[in-house]
């Protein structure tokens, strides 16, 4: 029966997918128009910024991406169930709500992961930076991508009992992008300890290293970057199964379910 929930919450994602080409191909014009411009910005701060500059940064854009994007739409099926009214019959079903949410979390990262494989394609061939990409960089963003959905499960138990959490979600959003490294790497001790602390942080050190250095497993290892970033994920996925399942127990206490 597990199996068959998660089977039938990917199909509904991908059917939903199939309606909204118009919208993902105002997403990649967007998001590619933006990162070139962000290249201009960086090229006329620094002479020295070239390839190798381009590539970390397109490492570091593409998974904050994915992954913050994963993030926010994993907070917003709460809010999109509330609104249409189906939340409680989810709730009241004779299925697990986590297994369901579980299932839809992963369909809406496999969306964000194939778009974000669109884009980097092609802004990787446009600016003549693209590159076989490591079997084991594959395994790392898995892993790092697992922090910021256990984020977004921690805000969608927030937004069972309060709702709205649209400023939330839009701030953590933000600082995905702007304190985890994402766009450059991080120098100031203070704000390198902040990325450290928020998801991302970590896995895109990695990735970098990986795809960008030439590092290896073992090296990851030996440096503390990999066993970093599984105590980072690790921590975040518990953080998120806390407090959605707080979320439930408490939505239930108070009869909240119903109020859309």
């Amino acid at each position: 029966m597990s199996l068959v929930v998660l089977g039938a919450e990917l199909h509904r994602a991908f059917r939903l997918a199939r309606s909204y080409w118009l919208e993902y191909i105002s997403d990649f014009v967007l998001y590619a128009a933006g990162f070139l411009l962000l290249m201009a910005v960086f090229r006329a701060a620094s002479d020295d910024f070239g390839p190798r500059g381009y590539l970390a940064t397109l490492i570091g854009f593409v998974t904050w991406k994915v992954c913050a994007g994963t993030m926010a739409g994993i907070a917003d099926t709460v809010v999109e169930e509330s609104r249409t009214g189906t939340l409680e019959q989810m709730f009241l079903g004779g299925l697990r709500p986590g297994l369901a949410f579980l299932g839809r979390s992963a369909g809406i990262f496999l969306n964000h992961a194939a778009r974000g494989l669109v884009l980097a394609t092609a802004l990787a061939a446009f600016l003549g930076i693209l590159r076989p990409i490591p079997l084991f960089a594959i395994v790392v963003f898995v892993l790092t991508a697992a922090g910021p959905c256990g984020l977004g499960f921690a805000l969608a138990g927030l937004a069972l009992v309060y709702k709205r959490l649209d400023g939330l979600v839009h701030l953590v959003w933000q600082m995905l992008v702007f304190f985890t490294g994402a766009l450059a790497p991080m120098t100031h001790p203070v704000l390198a300890g902040v990325a450290r602390a928020l998801p991302l942080g970590w896995g895109i050190t990695c990735l970098r290293a990986l795809v960008v250095e030439g590092a290896t497993a073992a090296s990851l290892w030996r440096s503390g970057d990999l066993l970093g970033l599984l105590l980072n994920t690790a921590c975040y996925v518990a953080l998120g199964a806390a407090l959605f399942a707080w979320g439930e127990r408490r939505a239930r206490t108070l009869g909240v379910l119903g109020h859309y």
